[in-house]
């Protein structure tokens, strides 16, 4: 299969292609232990059972994943691979949140960090990240790429972690302003998990966040509220969650503050704020007591009650573990070895779930003794037709590094008939990708994109492309073996580099591949 795409390029704004409503696969990132908490590997699709809505659901998806199988592929002269430059099969990221801890702890927990990070053997797969008080993410240790503190070092990075925490804390320590509004400070919480989610998504495998925080509420009275009125974060915490998932990241949190301590960092106000979004009324589960869903005022009393609840919430959400109670060192440990060997498995929820409401899953195994986490809900919400896959491309697209979960190769070559167009070729890992059986088929939904930077910092770019694929298993067998080839002729007037882009919609995995044009 070797569509040749010839369109040329548009503006990003009007990124849309035409899409029809069809049912949406939802997809859960499972990790399987044993009594003893270690990983079983061996487990097939039928040693898994999906609960939705109190009724069994079929599997139409399953996925062994390992992150052993990710490496990077061997390419020939001229060619270029979303997965040649980093070499990162999987993440696991420390995120230290000076903006939503307390400044009394903040010392002992970069000490915490440190003792832990320098007792690790190795931490090739370990980053780490603060979340300043200004909002903004910085890397101690980063993902590999332009972030700050990224350099290379003869001594593995954990070993000389000291003066890198010093010297960084010392770049970006100072109290949190007093006058910032709780609004305010979620919103930036959010944007900067948001953030982080893209710089990941350059990791193909699982990414697991380890969260030293205090956490921050999901609603806010008015007392509270810089407007004066109740404030509910539960869109942005669906939108943030659903990105989450999207990009594969799990929040393992470490709430680093005591219950009832002086530092108000994560109490809401007025007896507001409900444990799961959106209270009763939305479907979602509630806290105890109080109409709608809400705690009573009662749940006041001890501070920061429901931004540890909303801790939790996120990493069921996001298919982590809850708040392992201010031990970093335990949640790393925990988030590292969920990382290295999963699952992904795949259905289709009834139509009428498609409410706009929170929905409880429960997954389990058939199996004897096989304990399994993965995300226990999530939101029913009915999106127009191809803005999930806008979304995801547009996002992509203004990032200045590479997605690798979808693994890319290809060639951007001068036209031998004119030499104002290249040839652009991208070939697909079809393994990469959910093929869904159907029958005797397997169904493929791939959406793709064309993206073109210009000398000016302009961006543009080519309508999102369905290809929606019905495959024999013989087509399957060979497509694996092969992978799926695009072609695309490339305009290369005022043209700096071009870059592909291929989202799943089955999965919400995607990849991306950047390439130079040479004049």
């Amino acid at each position: 299969m070797k569509p040749r795409i010839a369109i040329g390029l548009l503006v990003l704004a009007a990124l849309r292609g035409d899409e029809s409503p069809e049912p949406r696969l939802l997809n859960l990132d499972v990790i399987a232990v044993d009594n003893h908490g270690q990983p079983v590997n061996d487990l097939a699709a039928d040693d898994f059972q999906i609960i939705d809505a109190n009724k069994p659901q079929k599997i139409v998806f399953f996925r062994h994943k390992d992150s052993t199988q990710w490496q990077a592929p061997k390419i020939a002269p001229n060619e270029f691979s979303n997965r040649s430059g980093t070499g990162v099969p999987n993440a696991t990221v420390i995120l230290f949140d000076l903006m939503n801890e307390g400044f009394a702890t903040r010392g002992m927990t970069a000490d915490q960090i440190t003792k832990c990070l320098v007792s690790l053997p190795e931490a090739d797969d370990v980053y780490l990240y603060f979340l300043t008080v200004e909002g903004r993410l910085f890397a101690v240790h980063g993902l590999p790429g332009r972030e700050e503190g990224s350099e290379a070092d003869a001594v593995p990075w954990n070993k000389r972690i000291k003066p890198l925490m010093d010297k960084a804390l010392r770049d970006v320590m100072r109290p949190r302003p007093f006058e910032i509004d709780v609004a305010v400070r979620v919103q930036l919480t959010f944007t900067a998990l948001d953030a982080l989610a893209a710089q990941l998504s350059r990791v193909p495998g699982r990414k697991n966040v380890v969260w030293a925080t205090d956490g921050v509420p999901i609603t806010l009275g008015p007392v509270r509220s810089d407007t004066g009125e109740p404030i509910d974060f539960t869109p942005e915490l669906r939108k943030l969650s659903e990105l989450l998932v999207r990009s594969g990241m799990a929040l393992y949190p470490a709430r680093q503050l005591m219950i009832g301590t002086p530092d108000r960092i994560g109490e809401t106000s007025g007896g507001a704020g409900a444990t799961y979004p959106g209270g009763q009324d939305s479907g979602a589960p509630s806290t105890r007591g109080g109409s709608r869903g809400m705690p009573n005022a009662t749940d006041n009393a001890g501070v920061g009650t429901q931004s540890l609840s909303t801790l939790n919430t996120l990493a069921d959400m996001t298919g982590g573990r809850h708040d392992a109670g201010k031990d970093v060192c335990a949640a790393l440990k925990q988030a590292r070895s969920d990382n290295r060997v999963s699952y992904q498995i795949g259905y289709y929820p009834p139509e009428s779930n498609w409410d706009g409401k929170y929905h409880k899953l429960r997954v389990i195994s058939k199996r004897k003794g096989v304990k399994i986490q993965a995300k226990t809900g999530y939101f029913a919400w009915v999106d127009e037709p191809g803005a999930g896959s806008e979304q995801a491309i547009h996002s992509v697209a203004r990032t200045e590094f590479d997605a690798a979960e979808i693994g890319l190769v290809g060639t951007l070559l001068p036209d031998a008939k004119d030499k104002q167009l290249a040839d652009l070729s991208a070939r697909i890992d079809v393994r990469d990708i959910a093929m869904v059986q159907d029958g005797d088929r397997y169904n493929a939904q791939l959406r793709v994109a064309f993206v073109g930077y210009l000398t000016d910092g302009r961006i543009q770019s080519t309508k999102i492309i369905p290809i929606d694929s019905r495959y024999s298993a013989d087509e399957r067998a060979k497509a694996l073996k092969e992978g799926i080839v695009l072609s695309h002729i490339v305009p290369m007037s005022e043209l700096v580099k071009v870059r592909v882009i291929v989202y799943d919609r089955n999965s919400n995995a995607i990849g991306s591949l950047t390439m130079p044009v040479n004049r």
